[in-house]
């Protein structure tokens, strides 16, 4: 295991790209959902033939998530997973919490919505416990009947998931490094190509948890030997990248591994500029900043894509006109985060008083 003391600038780097890859894929795929612009139009700017932006961004999201616990808790010895849970509970469910209560809001209130709408009284209410827990929109996808309002998207339930798992998974991983990373490389390829066996195969793979969890479990191992990573991976990483932005064809390979190859490698290819982020240090506090409103700014997104796209729907709209919508909805957008972290901060305070 890693025992310097050294930074990790290129995480925060790659956190903040994926953020980028994300909303700017959910902003432009909104044009083809609402037939501003048709979608095979638009694809050109955020996939090729085995590359798509937003699948790498979350597969690098939920990579940096396992690597960024284990930076955080690996070498803990007074690790304890309750007060683990307790802290991913007020970080993660509280401003989720705050955007599902202001989704309800905006919906009576700018749109006429009846509560009725978002609550059907021929739901059962104990299912909004998928709510509480936050595992509402994940669990929909799998046909489970929810009170999912697609606030954090499928993503959330499947993160919280990997949380719940984190105190196992870093036991085994702080005693036997080198195996897990080899079982979650096998784990990968048995799940993927046994998934049209089971029994929720009609579930995108690339979106449920039995398969991202080799995500988190990656970027936990590479999170331990980040700096132990051999130099020769890195024009193999180089020549990954390379391939899955260059090759003209339709690979046969399954998606997933495809997905899993290209955030990999860029994560080994962003280590590797380390030094060059180290030089950079007002650049580098800039990414900073940025990098605490992406969470908050995901849960938001959505609802000002939603709202400001839909006025364009009918109207003959221009590549400028385009252009100042996804300005006016990354304005927006961050204009709702900063009282949303104001008062996920407020409250945070409150509870540690």
């Amino acid at each position: 295991m890693d025992t310097g003391k050294r930074s990790y600038h290129f995480m925060d780097v790659l956190r903040l790209l994926s953020m980028v890859a994300i909303v700017f894929y959910h902003m432009v795929i909104q044009l083809g959902i609402t037939g501003i612009r048709q979608i095979e139009a638009t694809r050109v700017f955020y996939a090729n033939k085995n590359m798509h932006i937003a699948t790498v961004g979350v597969g690098l999201f939920f990579l940096l998530s396992g690597a960024g616990l284990m930076l955080a808790y690996g070498k803990d010895a007074k690790f304890s997973a309750v007060s683990f849970f307790k802290r991913r509970f007020f970080k993660i469910l509280i401003p989720f919490y705050l955007v599902y209560a202001y989704r309800i809001l905006l919906g009576v209130l700018c749109t006429g919505k009846k509560l009725a709408v978002f609550f059907p009284p021929e739901r059962a209410p104990w299912r909004f416990i998928f709510t509480i827990l936050g595992v509402d929109t994940y669990l929909s996808n799998f046909g489970v009947e929810t009170y999912s309002l697609g606030i954090g998207e499928w993503f959330l339930g499947c993160l919280l998931l990997m949380y719940l798992l984190f105190p196992l998974l870093r036991w085994c991983m702080v005693r036997k490094p080198h195996l897990m990373g080899i079982a979650a490389v096998i784990y990968l390829l048995v799940t993927v190509f046994t998934y049209s066996m089971t029994p929720y195969a009609d579930v995108a793979p690339f979106i449920n948890f039995t398969v991202k969890i080799f995500d988190f479990v990656a970027g936990m191992y590479l999170g331990m030997i980040r700096f132990r990573i051999p130099k020769w991976t890195l024009p193999l990483c180089l020549a990954v990248q390379a391939f899955y932005i260059f090759y003209p064809a339709y690979l046969s390979t399954p998606e997933c591994l495809n997905i899993a190859l290209q955030f990999l490698s860029a994560f080994v290819l962003f280590r590797f500029l380390e030094p060059v982020f180290e030089k950079l240090p007002h650049f580098m506090k800039a990414v900073r900043f940025l990098c605490g409103f992406t969470y908050p700014y995901f849960l938001v997104h959505h609802l000002v894509i939603d709202l400001l796209t839909s006025r364009l729907v009918g109207l003959p709209t221009t590549n400028a006109d385009l252009a100042l919508l996804f300005l006016s909805e990354i304005l927006v957008t961050s204009l709702l985060v900063l009282p949303l972290r104001a008062m996920h901060e407020r409250i945070l305070k409150k509870v540690r008083s």
